[in-house]
This record gives structure tokens, sequence and C-alpha cells, in this order.
């Protein structure tokens, strides 16, 4: 599934097995759960196969790794194709994300995204029907590929639901998003449905073969369980995502940002006159990495500002303090770069040009006035 992520500096833990133009292809530890279980369910449904159980059910987890990649693979092509970056391509326990930076996104842009996934995986699941038939199928070859065929036929048709956290609801979002021009609705609405898509799920695969009094396994109702569970979860971060943002979108980066002195280390305290001495220090790069504050700068006599470096009373600020946005932007970015940082102040980046600072007093005032 595609995961927008606006926070590209955040990171994901997990085994870096390749990299694509860059983008790292992870499989998370979680994964290896998946597949014991997957080998498990094989080689007890196999038993009479003796050692070729196990390989066989190896062939199928590497065929369901295999498959997720290509879903997701599909979601970070077509995001850097729409001039999106993209972060991290994942494979876990829930099957795989794409991580992509969603900040210059558009309805049509996420849907495209969205769909690819899906499609790629109906796509391979035809090839693989195609190729089951073409070798003898109750051999190791043939029934691998009926699986690869199977296995993508279900990914493809469940991704497409209509819910979040599923590629289905990343579509309902787009809608939403389009009709109404706001990312934020379309968060609340596919987080909506992700809970009613969620609640069938339960219903189908469950209440269902109960009331028509099917005996269910163990592993049938705990894996439907944990399905369950993780799609709530996700239609519930949505719709948490999307109320925060309806907050946030109550004021604008302009309104909170105070424009201040950008200065290299070597450039003397008397450049931040104008503002008692608030500066922001960048490094040979032009980064913002320091804050030269008032305080400090009152404590220099004034005769001697035209003669002390800014390096010399330079706080160096947290990691993550920095917040890519524009002008226009709602406060999203900046709140963000406050949490991350654990910061009551941070500075606004604008394509690598400063525009100023922004304080947590300057964000709640703009967020309680409108």
């Amino acid at each position: 599934m595609a995961a927008p992520n606006e926070t590209p500096s955040s990171g994901s833990s997990g085994l870096v097995i390749a990299r694509i133009g860059g983008v790292p292809v992870q499989i998370g530890a979680s994964w290896l759960l998946l597949a014991a279980v997957i080998i498990y369910i094989v080689v007890s449904g196999e038993s009479d196969q003796g050692p070729r159980a196990y390989i066989l059910g190896l062939a199928f987890a590497l065929s369901l790794l295999i498959s997720v990649l290509v879903h997701e693979g599909a979601h970070a092509v077509t995001a850097r194709a729409a001039g999106l970056p993209v972060h991290r391509v994942v494979a876990d326990l829930w099957g795989g994300h794409t991580a992509y930076d969603p900040r210059l996104s558009t309805p049509g842009k996420a849907a495209l995204i969205a769909v690819v996934g899906p499609v790629a995986n109906l796509a391979l699941s035809g090839i693989a029907w195609v190729a089951s038939h073409a070798v003898t199928q109750d051999g190791l070859t043939g029934r691998v590929l009926y699986a690869v065929a199977f296995v993508n036929l279900l990914l493809g048709g469940f991704n497409l639901l209509p819910g979040l956290p599923l590629d289905g609801g990343q579509l309902v979002d787009a809608l939403v998003w389009r009709i109404t021009g706001k990312r934020e609705t379309g968060l609340i609405a596919a987080g909506w449905t992700g809970r009613f898509v969620t609640l069938g799920v339960i219903l189908w695969f469950i209440v269902r073969p109960l009331l028509e009094g099917t005996d269910l396994s163990f592993y049938s109702i705990a894996w439907t369980g944990l399905i369950a569970a993780f799609m709530w979860q996700g239609a519930t971060a949505a719709l948490r995502t999307g109320q925060a943002r309806q907050m946030l979108a109550r004021g604008t980066v302009a309104q909170v940002v105070r424009p201040v002195p950008v200065l290299r280390g070597s450039d003397v305290l008397e450049a931040a006159a104008a503002t008692g001495g608030l500066a922001v220090v960048v490094d040979e790069q032009g980064r913002p990495t320091a804050l030269v504050l008032p305080q400090d700068a009152q404590a220099v006599p004034r005769d001697r500002w035209a003669s002390t470096p800014a390096s010399a009373l330079a706080r160096v600020q947290a990691e993550r303090w920095v917040a890519e946005t524009r002008p226009q932007d709602d406060l999203t970015a900046v709140v963000t770069a406050i949490q991350q940082s654990t910061s009551s102040v941070v500075v606004a980046v604008e394509d690598g040009r400063v525009l100023g600072l922004v304080t947590v007093e300057a964000v709640n005032a703009a967020i309680g006035a409108n």
C-alpha cells in the first residue's frame, strides 16, 4: 500500500536488501514472523512430503515477498515519476508499504500512485496463471506459480477495498480531496470507510461462517482478527490525521514565521542588531544548524558586536528542527518539526532559503485566533 509520509527524515528499521534509484528496499523483522507462519502452515498440510514440504513452504514465502515488492515497487516508481520523493519501500508482517513525500501531490497523483499497486498484482496474477498451465501443475514449479496467481489476485482485489489503510482507501481519499479541495476531508472520509470495511471483513469471514454453523480454525480466526486490528488501527490513524490537519489548516506559515538575519559562523554579531542579536546560523552548505539568542547577545558589550563572530554565541539546535515548507502552506510541517525536535522554536525553509523562525507560542496563537 502507498503510505504518504510528510516527514522525510523519519526512518524505518529493517534489513536493506537493495537500493533502486537510491531508494532503500527493506525487509522488516516482522516479515520473518510472517514467513515462519507460512512455512509452518505449508509443512503442516504437506507432512507426507518430507523435506520437500519445507522447500515448498520456503518457495511460497519467497513468492509472497516478491508479490509484495512488485506491489510496492509499482507505488514507488509511479510516485517518483510523478515528481514525489520516495523514502523507502518496506516488506513487513502486514505486507508492506511505500513511504513517499506527498507535499507536492495532487488528487490525481495520489489516485494514480494508489491504483498501480493492485493493478501490478492483478497483472502478475495473470502472468503466473498462464505460466502455471505451461508446466506440470502437480510439480513444485506449477504449484508455486498457481499460488503466486492466487495470492496476487487476493492482494490486488483486497487492496482495492474502499477504506484506509488499503489502496482503495487512498482512492476514496483522493476523490473526496478532489471534490472538496481539502485533503483533511478526504482523510476523514477514507478513515470512516476504512472502519466500515473492517467491520465488513469481520462479519464476512468470522460472523457469517459461525451463523451458518461452520467450524472455524484457530488460524482463520487469529489471522482475520490480526488483519482487522491492523485495518482498524490504520483507519483510526487516518481519522486522527485528518482531524489534526483540520486544526492545522486554521493557520499558514506566513502567519507564524518571524524573519530573522541568516548568518555564517564568521559573520559578526552586528549583522543581527535589528533583532537584538537573534539570528539563524547556517553551515558552509547553507543548512540551518544553530541559533544566536538575544540573551546571549546582550551578555556581550555593545561596542564588541562588530568584532564578535556569530560562531562564538551560536547554540547548535536539535536534529529535525528544520521545517521544509512554503509561506502559503498550513502548519503541518512546522508542527511536525516541533514534535520531532522537541524544541519550542524551529526554522522554516523553502527550497534551501530560510524563511524565518517559528515558535510554539506563535503556532498556538494562530490556531486559537482562527
